[in-house]
């Protein structure tokens, strides 16, 4: 590579990173295995234990403890996803770019991948065994947020353990902020706890009885009984891994005297939640 291809690949990979990260929603608040891909490549597949709970048995005088074989079962995590966004710059726009013009297609650039990546994510939260369907479609009342806690306890998800989220579409997040819906009141804001403005970085701007709440515009709202306007989460509900972070590579092209760039990334996402290791629950609409 040139150098001055190489600093142009600098150039927007700093940028693409940083928005990337930005508009990730999902990918930070489920577990991430990344660490276990090494040089795997696309479909190859990470092995997860699943153990499950067994009950604890009455010893009694005189005998010997007895052993059940071990049950485990596992997921498969398959690196079977490869997201890209490409363009063409030409000469004549690469020589009177200014560095904000740079700045706005790196941002599309990021967006792009980071929308992608939580709109796989979210398809499989989005499949969650349990359910708390809505009274009115993209409105949460306080009722039915304490329907939710019952199935969350019910099911033994630590929703209190501090690796809990709730990520809505933006009109079920409106409806929680609110001062006249029911649920605002328990509603309690980030920059209000000392928080400032880190938490409205990276999306999360409060809490319900310990539980973040987030948006993202990869949820739908409206729509009927099948539209799912949210979630709320256990950490370990889902499993990703990406192959390594955003990739970008530039190319000049002779013929056309333009400058190809692309930035893509591989990953993998699976549910690990199922009817004997509830990790969450889907909100469902009813219309």
């Amino acid at each position: 590579m040139h150098d001055k291809e190489h600093a142009i690949n600098i150039c927007w990979a700093d940028g693409i990173y940083k928005y990337f990260e930005r508009k990730t929603v999902f990918r930070g608040l489920v577990d991430d295995y990344s660490a276990l891909v090494g040089n795997k490549g696309y479909g190859d597949v990470i092995h997860i234990p699943e153990i499950s709970l067994v009950s604890a048995s009455n010893k009694v005088e005189g005998t010997d403890v007895s052993y059940d074989a071990t049950a485990t079962t596992e997921t498969q995590l398959a690196i079977d996803k490869h997201k890209y966004v490409a363009r063409m710059f030409s000469d004549i726009l690469m020589m009177q770019s200014e560095a904000d013009l740079v700045d706005k297609y790196s941002r599309m650039f990021g967006e792009s991948l980071a929308r992608a990546v939580d709109s796989e994510i979210y398809t499989e939260l989005s499949s969650l065994e349990d359910s708390l369907v809505l009274s009115a479609d993209d409105t949460l009342t306080a009722a039915k947020f304490e329907e939710a806690l019952a199935t969350l306890g019910e099911a033994d998800v630590p929703y209190m353990d501090g690796e809990c989220a709730m990520v809505v579409n933006p009109t079920l997040f409106a409806d929680i902020l609110n001062p006249s819906s029911g649920v605002a009141q328990y509603f309690i804001r980030n920059d209000a706890v000392g928080e400032g403005n880190r938490g409205l970085r990276s999306g999360m701007v409060g809490s319900l009885y310990g539980i973040d709440v987030y948006m993202s515009g990869a949820i739908n709202s409206g729509g009927n009984a099948n539209t799912i306007s949210g979630a709320i989460f256990h950490k370990s509900a889902v499993a990703f891994a990406s192959q390594s972070n955003v990739r970008i590579q530039t190319e000049y092209s002779i013929d056309s005297l333009s400058t190809k760039l692309v930035a893509d990334i591989v990953f993998g996402v699976k549910r690990i939640d199922d009817t004997d290791n509830k990790r969450g629950l889907k909100i469902r609409n009813v219309d």
